[in-house]
């Protein structure tokens, strides 16, 4: 008797974490809190596709001394930009309208320093 009360208890506590990982239709979640989510979530997504396009940018610059690029460079700027550009699809696909990701893309493109490079990092790595 005792172990099939303890199974419907794990049940309840199944069902529970269930609602608590995937959401219910029976808990409300508010608007504020859905909407903060969404608003997160394509500032991540703004924020990757911005870094992503600035280590392309990097990877795709010549390089200054006048030298010729390595097969390996050319590989790491084609691959780089591949992944921009998915970047930049998964964040229209977040809800970035289109001016709002070009805005985002031209800043990343144009870093000038290091620093400028770390700071984006960050905010990637950081959701902001």
């Amino acid at each position: 008797m005792m172990v099939s009360g303890n199974c419907r208890r794990m049940g309840a506590i199944g069902k529970w974490l269930h609602q608590k990982q995937y959401g219910s239709t029976n808990v409300s979640v508010k608007k504020k809190d859905r909407a903060r989510a969404e608003n997160a979530r394509l500032h991540s997504a703004l924020s990757i596709a911005g870094l992503a396009s600035a280590v392309a940018a990097v990877a795709a610059t010549e390089d200054p001394r006048g030298g010729c690029r390595s097969k390996l460079d050319i590989a790491l700027a084609s691959a780089t930009q591949l992944l921009a550009s998915y970047c930049v699809e998964m964040a229209e696909l977040a809800g970035a309208d289109r001016e709002r990701v070009a805005a985002t893309v031209r800043s990343a493109v144009d870093i000038q320093t290091p620093g400028d490079l770390m700071t984006l990092t960050a905010a990637a790595a950081t959701g902001n």
